[in-house]
């Protein structure tokens, strides 16, 4: 008999309202280890590790907005506001939470599904073993975007070059277990994996390879992360950005709001956030606990090419885009033609398409003089007492990980 985590014991019965699985159990919301076997019920943990991507996903796009400046905190948490603030301790309890935590749980169940299917004959072939190869990926990438470290398996810390190249390794299995299957789903996790690659390559500055592995992604695709409404389990299983937003702290920022732009859509709540200073401003992107969340897409495949591309002195893809995603925006004409401003142009539509889907803080940390709507360091913060905002870009890594993690280096 296999073992099985606890992590994913906790996870798997709550991934059959998505999986659409039968699975008798003893203890209900408990999967016993003594009568589960991870070989035969493979689909099951593995499902149940990607709804750990699912709601890390939805924590991290709250978590990234705040910091990035895609909303406001109307909370009176000092957590919160020094997060907003870009002032952020190790000691920040949030900062382990709504960051590190979510991510190392989807990263830990994906990579254990892998391993425990390691030895199975069909290793090879095995669609669970590319969709858990995928959402590792995802996570272990949006940790090599957003901390100055990143940690995989209690291991030494790692560069964000480093934490992207275990990215790139994870959605190349993908791209290899899934290429060679068919039917719908797999073709999803093959197309997902190579923008997520090429997402890799970008951060990581691999131009070449980051445009060659998105300009295979076909036209119209899209691939969500996808949430039920369950009265029961709303904080696990639903839309994390719309169950945030539906309270009185996330606020959408001043900037945001200025855009008047389609892609961008919120309402005046006609009340005070929890501070009771600033007015309350929801965010309409998202309208209920069971509305899906783009995590891939063709569109992001296209930005990733034309970015590619223009840093390569090729403005072409740049240019095409950024005219188009204009027409979206309903503005005028673009008439630059310096690559710095083609640059900070596609930055800003860029900001503006993928608007709470956690992808602005790895935009500013990669181009941080070309992306907009980052409130500058020393500038006021929208809560004046606490100060200005500070000069943080990536995150530290956790104080509960250095102190516990054994290969964390001791200062």
């Amino acid at each position: 008999m296999h073992a099985i985590s606890s992590s994913l014991r906790r996870t798997a019965a709550a991934a059959l309202l998505l999986a659409a699985c039968d699975l008798d159990v003893n203890n209900p919301g408990v999967i016993d280890a003594s009568t589960f076997d991870p070989l035969t019920d493979a689909r099951i943990l593995s499902m149940s590790a990607q709804q750990n991507s699912y709601f890390a996903y939805g924590a991290l796009i709250n978590s990234t907005a705040l910091y990035s400046g895609e909303t406001w905190t109307g909370a009176v948490r000092q957590e919160s506001n020094d997060i907003g603030r870009r002032a952020i301790a190790d000691t920040n309890l949030d900062l382990n939470a709504t960051f590190w935590a979510p991510l190392q749980l989807a990263i830990a169940t994906n990579s254990q599904v892998v391993d425990v299917l390691s030895d199975a004959p069909d290793f090879d072939s095995s669609i669970n073993v590319a969709r858990s190869s995928m959402w590792a990926g995802f996570a272990v990438g949006l940790m090599g975007e957003i901390f100055c470290n990143g940690v995989i398996k209690v291991g030494p810390p790692l560069s964000p070059a480093q934490t992207q190249d275990s990215a790139i390794v994870r959605f190349q299995r993908a791209i290899q277990t899934a290429g060679a299957l068919t039917g719908a789903e797999a073709t999803k996790i093959l197309n997902a994996s190579h923008v997520g690659l090429a997402r890799a390559y970008l951060q990581k500055g691999d131009l070449a390879n980051a445009a060659q592995a998105a300009a295979s992604v076909p036209a119209g695709f899209v691939a969500n992360a996808v949430y039920v409404d369950d009265q029961q389990s709303r904080a696990r299983t639903s839309n994390g950005v719309f169950v945030s937003s539906a309270g009185s702290t996330q606020i959408v920022s001043g900037d945001y709001r200025a855009l008047n732009d389609p892609r961008v859509p919120f309402v005046d709540a006609g009340i005070n956030a929890q501070d009771g200073r600033n007015r309350l401003f929801r965010q309409q992107k998202y309208t209920a606990f069971a509305d899906p969340i783009r995590v891939a897409s063709e569109l992001e495949a296209r930005y990733i090419v034309a970015e590619a591309q223009l840093k390569q002195d090729n403005p072409a893809a740049a240019l095409t885009l950024i005219a188009e995603r204009r027409v979206a925006g309903a503005q005028d004409p673009f008439a630059e033609t310096g690559s710095d401003a083609i640059l900070t142009e596609l930055m800003d539509q860029r900001a503006r398409d993928f608007w709470l889907e956690a992808k602005h803080l790895g935009d500013y940390i990669r181009n941080p003089t070309a992306t907009p709507l980052v409130p500058a360091a020393d500038a006021p913060f929208y809560k004046p007492e606490q100060g200005n905002f500070g000069p943080m870009t990536c995150l530290a890594v956790p104080f509960v990980e250095r102190t516990n993690n054994p290969n964390f280096p001791r200062s």
